[in-house]
């Protein structure tokens, strides 16, 4: 596997970090996932502008060059040789840091960022994921993202606890709620609803990160003249859906069958969400044609 760091492809093995990173250190930098469709880079642009606004939150420098950021992932695909796949493309912009300066009172222009850069051929659960559905475990606060929900921060440890404790009770994801009990995100998704035809979504109000597929996703209702309420919500209005179904750049649109040890309606992916999986994947094709 061959990554590219601060600009140079490497070795993965060899890759090196200071461990005076603030990343390491605080967890201080940001990263962004994207999904390359055999090499085309889907909602490149989307993705470029949310990195700029949390690089500029953070104060981390950051060079919004789309076309050295499009040049240093289309190198790192064809090292991996996964030009002719579809990939999942990270991107991380840490702090950085030295034994001799303190990042935390340093000023942004002292230190140096690092850019890490990995791609990885997207894994074949996904699709199955896709096709048969998840079943999903409910989690409370402590599990939400913290004070700074709007940034991707590499402070990622409630999602990953989130995470890894749905995956050991055996499900695929988790959905965490906020202290009024108001549903807000998947641990590594968001959610949407279904019922009685209309769709409804977390708004970002309640304190949640919206998504780059959350956006496409909202977008592609527009176009299919599809209802969508930014609202809150609960436990039981996702119980009594008619369908559930999760959104995200690597995974596109999953529908979830299972709550907890609930069904959602019969069980199945419904039509509204075999739809936009299908008008999602017709946007992928007409963005690789234009």
């Amino acid at each position: 596997m061959i990554v590219h760091l601060d600009g140079e492809l490497i070795e993965a093995r060899a890759a090196r970090v200071s461990p005076f990173d603030a990343a390491y250190l605080y967890g201080d930098g940001i990263f962004d996932t994207l999904r390359s469709y055999e090499g085309f880079l889907y909602r490149f642009d989307e993705h470029l502008d949310r990195l700029e606004r949390e690089a500029e939150l953070l104060q981390l420098p950051f060079d919004r060059d789309a076309d050295l950021w499009r040049a240093r992932i289309e190198e790192l695909l064809e090292a991996n040789q996964l030009k002719e796949v579809d990939a999942r493309v990270r991107t991380q912009i840490s702090r950085g840091g030295d034994p001799d300066t303190d990042p935390r009172r340093s000023h942004p222009e002292e230190v140096h960022p690092v850019v890490f850069i990995t791609a990885q051929a997207v894994d074949s659960t996904v699709a199955t994921m896709q096709e048969r559905g998840v079943r999903v475990l409910t989690l409370q606060n402590s599990f939400a993202r913290g004070n700074f929900p709007l940034i991707k921060s590499l402070n990622y440890l409630p999602s990953v606890m989130a995470q890894r404790f749905a995956l050991s009770s055996g499900f695929e994801e988790a959905i965490l709620f906020n202290r009024q009990q108001k549903v807000l995100e998947g641990s590594a998704s968001n959610v949407f609803l279904v019922h009685e035809g209309r769709l409804r979504t977390p708004s970002t109000r309640l304190g949640l990160l919206p998504g780059i597929t959350r956006d496409t996703v909202l977008e592609l209702c527009r176009g299919e003249g599809l209802a969508v309420d930014e609202v809150g919500f609960e436990l039981r209005d996702l119980l009594i859906a008619d369908e559930v179904f999760l959104t995200a750049s690597i995974k596109e649109i999953v529908p979830v069958i299972g709550i907890d040890n609930s069904t959602v309606a019969d069980g199945q992916p419904g039509p509204i969400t075999r739809r936009l999986q299908r008008v999602y994947h017709e946007d992928v094709d007409r963005a690789r044609r234009s």
